[in-house]
């Protein structure tokens, strides 16, 4: 009797353990094979500095900086970002703002979203957006988003801009108007 119930008992462990093993699908394996989506380091009240040749080139203050490994090798910095750029003497030549940047050294792009300002000291000029992808590789600044820039002379809007890295050589793409400063 013993022999039995323990017979039955083992059958049904083996019917049930059997029966839960189905193939997984592609989607299951996938997720189970992802890595972590985490930062690898997280930086709060971050100041950073670059350098060429021992030259201070670059000066960023982040509240936030988050370094990722996976999907992709990027930076994340958020909050009330600010940097200065500085020329070969180490004069601050232009100051960027915004509230979230990214940047992907692989590629070498700088991507500065929400309420980005860019001021260049040395021709007064000033951009305003809400985007702007920087090109390292490339050398060059664009943007699909609204854009207004401001020179002594004028002020100008429209949608989509393409520039130079230093911003003088600039095209604004759907110019919807411009307005000369010594006619206001």
């Amino acid at each position: 009797m013993k022999s039995s119930w323990f017979l039955t008992l083992v059958i049904i462990f083996l019917t049930v353990s059997l029966w839960s093993c189905q193939p997984n699908t592609i989607e299951e394996v996938k997720k189970l094979s992802e890595q972590d989506t985490f930062p690898i380091a997280v930086i709060n009240n971050a100041e950073v500095y670059y350098s060429d040749s021992g030259t201070v080139t670059m000066h960023i203050w982040a509240p936030i900086i988050k370094n990722y490994l996976y999907p992709n090798e990027i930076t994340i910095l958020e909050g009330n970002i600010k940097g200065n750029f500085y020329d070969s003497i180490g004069q601050v030549r232009s100051i960027i703002h915004c509230h979230y940047a990214k940047l992907d050294d692989r590629n070498g792009i700088v991507e500065l979203r929400k309420n980005v300002k860019v001021f260049n000291i040395m021709d007064e000029t000033e951009f305003y957006s809400e985007e702007l992808i920087w090109n390292r590789r490339e050398h060059n600044i664009t943007s699909t988003k609204f854009i207004r820039i401001i020179t002594p002379d004028k002020i100008i809007w429209g949608d989509g801009f393409q520039s130079d890295e230093e911003l003088k050589n600039y095209k604004i793409l759907k110019p919807k108007g411009e307005i000369y400063v010594n006619e206001l």
